[in-house]
């Protein structure tokens, strides 16, 4: 009989306290989404790479324009250049140097490809921060879980060592059970304050993606919706093939260097200078008494500069095609990587949903009937206990690693994981 009212006693206490409850009422729930869009206004890193790219924006129409032009004024004493008048002659003259005219164009484009890829390296931060922020999120979101589910057996506890101690004082129990419930209390005080320290901690980290004071409290992170991630790993391939900012970086940095290239061919045509000059009598420019030049500078030098020109920056093409072979390379590694995480962990938390649990509860309560019928002792009960606690902590670390393999396929290929199908994806190795 006094077993079983300890028994009553326990469900009565779990549906009274409930720490979880209690908590997330105490403070203001975390939003995933508000948490990535304050990342991506107030990240220092994207801000960082924002301005990057604006910077090379704005080279483009410099590397268009054409150097300024220079004004002379000149003054002669001599007496074989003097006018008629007797007095010295004075000049004023103005020039202009003048690119041959691909060689404007092709730098503009270089400037363009350059700037093209300073936007591809800003997409990649802001796909790195999001990736960060969900992990670190999640994380959050686990560790509060877990501080709940240990402060909820800690109440079990309590009430499993209470009973163990009345029923030792009455003669009905060893003191070894009460010894043992203690012991367990005292591992669970531990495990609190342990994950005390990793929430401060995933807190910070989570401060700092979102460029605020390490210490300042976030509230408890809101469940997220349950993953949908039903695609094949030959789409996500051609997604990362498609989509992802670091291989679209590459590939204009090829463009680029082939603009290079054609540039390094054009530095053997000739660049011009024109000038005029207007002779001037006294503070009046004379009408008729002036002068034109037009330069054009003789590559007379290209055994030993242009021609060396065309072979670096074909050697640069050449590296940065092998630098994009090895960075496509890196990226279906980390998209293999991050499928079979995700597979995984998904048949993890299926399992841990459809067996571990429901059997662990059911042995639980088995426990918890033997030990009113004096069949089981108290140990059983309390291995049964511990058990199913351990595969709650067991099934929402698999969520939280599912979460973070999530989000590191969709850093990799450049999109939600729950995207519409890849298009056809243009060889971008030849």
């Amino acid at each position: 009989m006094q077993r079983r009212c300890a028994v009553y006693a326990l469900i009565f206490f779990l549906a009274v306290f409930n720490p979880a409850q209690n908590t997330a009422n105490a403070e203001e729930p975390l939003s995933l989404n508000n948490v990535i869009n304050e990342a991506l206004i107030s990240n220092p890193e994207i801000l960082s790479a924002k301005r990057s790219y604006e910077a090379a924006s704005a080279r483009i129409w410099q590397a268009a324009s054409l150097n300024d032009p220079m004004v002379e004024l000149e003054y002669d004493k001599m007496t074989a250049d003097r006018m008629l008048t007797g007095d010295p002659m004075k000049t004023y003259a103005i020039s202009q140097d003048i690119p041959f005219p691909t060689k404007l164009y092709l730098r503009a484009k270089i400037a363009s490809k350059i700037a093209r890829m300073s936007y591809e390296s800003y997409k990649t931060k802001e796909k790195e921060i999001i990736a960060r922020t969900k992990s670190a999120y999640a994380e959050l979101f686990y560790i509060y879980r877990a501080i709940d589910i240990n402060k909820e057996n800690k109440g079990i506890l309590e009430q499993l060592s209470q009973s163990a101690t009345a029923r030792y004082s009455k003669g009905l129990g060893t003191q070894g059970d009460a010894l043992k419930a203690q012991v367990e209390l005292a591992t669970v005080d531990t495990e609190l304050i342990m994950l005390e320290q990793k929430r401060v901690t995933a807190q910070a980290r989570l401060n700092i993606l979102l460029n605020r004071d390490p210490g300042e409290e976030l509230g408890v992170p809101a469940p997220e919706e349950a993953i949908k991630f039903e695609s094949k790993l030959e789409e996500c391939y051609s997604l990362a093939e498609q989509n992802n900012p670091e291989l679209k970086a590459y590939r204009y940095g090829i463009e680029r260097g082939k603009t290079a290239y054609d540039l390094s061919l054009n530095e053997f045509m000739p660049d011009f200078t024109l000038k005029y000059k207007q002779m001037v009598q006294g503070d009046k420019a004379v009408g008729d008494a002036w002068a034109g030049m037009l330069g054009v500078t003789v590559p007379l030098w290209f055994f030993q500069k242009q021609a060396f020109g065309v072979k670096e920056m074909k050697s640069e093409l050449e590296m940065l095609k092998a630098e994009y072979a090895a960075k496509e390379k890196a990226v279906l590694f980390d998209v293999r990587d991050a499928y079979a995480r995700v597979e995984a962990n998904k048949k993890l938390v299926e399992l841990y949903e459809t067996a571990f649990l429901p059997q662990a509860e059911e042995m639980l309560n088995a426990s918890i009937k033997g030990y009113e019928s004096d069949k089981t002792d108290f140990l059983t009960l309390l291995d049964s206990r511990r058990m199913l606690v351990d595969f709650k902590l067991k099934h929402y670390n698999a969520i939280l690693d599912l979460r973070i393999a999530v989000a590191d396929l969709e850093r990799a290929i450049g999109a939600s994981a729950d995207s519409e199908k890849p298009k056809e994806v243009k060889n971008a190795k030849k």
